[in-house]
């Protein structure tokens, strides 16, 4: 029983040793990889505003696209530019991954 115990807590400690490191890299930000999501931001922006002035998309569908372009972007400042492709990967938030396209639709 004593033996569980002590591989169960050698684990949660090794656990910690790598978690920390990992999280600490994840916070780091750089300004020029920052400043190049700005841009993509403002440009999906200004595509949905342009999308909405030819007709392609309704006023309606506009404002909830942006919404959740700046949505998006917000979180990215919260969490940090660090992570993969998509929003919420297969490896987890901010990972690498497809995340939560609407391919199902």
């Amino acid at each position: 029983m004593s033996k569980k115990i002590l591989v169960t807590t050698l684990l949660a400690v090794l656990a910690l040793t790598l978690i920390v490191p990992v999280a600490a890299l994840a916070q780091e930000s750089d300004p020029e990889l920052e400043s190049l999501f700005e841009q993509m931001h403002q440009l999906r922006v200004k595509i949905v505003e342009r999308q909405v002035e030819l007709g392609n998309l309704t006023e309606e569908e506009g404002a909830t696209i942006i919404e959740r372009i700046q949505e998006r972007f917000q979180l990215m400042l919260e969490k940090g530019f660090g992570g993969g492709y998509g929003m919420f990967g297969r490896f987890g938030e901010g990972g690498p991954g497809r995340g939560f396209g609407h391919c199902w639709r």
